[in-house]
């Protein structure tokens, strides 16, 4: 979640960087999230069919974290990195639907109840610290480029702590 309300919120004003019209942001905002729900639903419908849940989760993380850090590296373009912040969102949301497939394949009974209750504090912090950071470090840079490559390297933890649980993953 640090990811997802990172540049949820964020958004808007790094497309204002490349000086569009108030409308012309909301219509690539809008655009990069109905790439990335079309993403998130055809990425859970083949690991649906397919399974690794696990795997994929690690992957959707890494993909969100590649598009941030691609979306800085191309920063030059604007149209180029706006395309690779879509990939970021396109990741983050595959990785919100995949994640909540996975604690009930570890969990049951009362452990379910306090495990996700768990997990939900934990990623409303997320939700907190995303933005947090984001805003801090713009305001003591002058720009997003280190605050994307910040949430990159969130979602980068994110993905290695989603494949540790491969080992749990036979069981």
């Amino acid at each position: 979640l640090v990811g997802s309300y990172g540049i949820g919120l964020f958004l808007p004003q790094i497309l204002d960087t490349g000086r569009l019209t108030d409308l012309q942001i909301g219509f690539v905002t809008s655009g990069c999230y109905a790439v990335a729900s079309i993403t998130m639903i055809a990425w859970a419908g083949r690991v649906d069919r397919r399974g690794n849940k696990v795997g994929n989760l690690s992957l959707a993380c890494a993909l969100a974290a590649v598009g941030f850090v691609g979306s800085i590296f191309f920063s030059p373009s604007f149209w180029i990195s706006v395309l690779w912040i879509t990939v970021a969102v396109s990741g983050v949301n595959a990785a919100r639907a995949l994640f909540w497939t996975i604690p009930p394949r570890f969990l049951s009974g009362m452990a379910a109840a306090g495990g996700l209750a768990f997990i939900n504090s934990i990623g409303t912090m997320g939700g907190f610290v995303g933005p947090t950071i984001i805003g801090f470090l713009r305001d003591h840079t002058g720009g997003f480029a280190v605050g994307q490559i910040t949430l990159g390297g969130f979602l980068i933890f994110a993905a290695l702590m989603a494949w540790s649980l491969k080992r749990f993953e036979a069981e």
